[in-house]
């Protein structure tokens, strides 16, 4: 069996651009129905996925790990597209910035204004609490 046939195509993308595109062995994404992992030539599937940690396993047999906002997946022809609202490198978070954030975020939930401004600051809130949580792990 060649090494093309034991991986598959693996594009990240979130609005700011392509966060990564590569070939993967394993990919393993937050659904909404809990942890999903996505093997080389998965039957073809599209799916919701919420603010988690995404982890993926590149042919040198690395995990890498993205702090990953909400959005969807899809695997067909052995390609594995992850559409996400945010993607970051848990080396690239500013502990200091997330925790302001979520400050931020606890206080506009407490002013309680439209509802529209609540659901945004509970998403802005999760966000926070994913980039500590995940940050806090590695």
């Amino acid at each position: 069996m060649s090494e093309m046939s034991k991986t598959a195509e693996l594009r990240i993308v979130s609005p700011d651009g392509v966060f990564f595109e590569g070939r993967m062995k394993a990919v393993i994404v937050p659904g909404v129905d809990g942890l999903i992992e996505f093997l080389p030539h998965h039957e073809e599937v599209i799916l919701k996925i919420k603010i988690g940690k995404l982890t993926y396993k590149t042919p040198d047999d690395e995990w890498h790990t993205v702090v990953i906002g909400s959005g969807a997946a899809q695997f067909a022809n052995n390609r594995c597209m992850i559409y996400a609202d945010t993607a970051e490198r848990p080396e690239d978070i500013d502990r200091k910035r997330a925790l302001q954030a979520l400050e931020r975020a606890k206080e506009r939930i407490r002013q309680k204004k439209s509802f529209e401004e609540y659901r945004l600051s509970q998403m802005a809130l999760a966000r926070a609490l994913n980039r500590l949580k995940i940050t806090d792990q590695d």
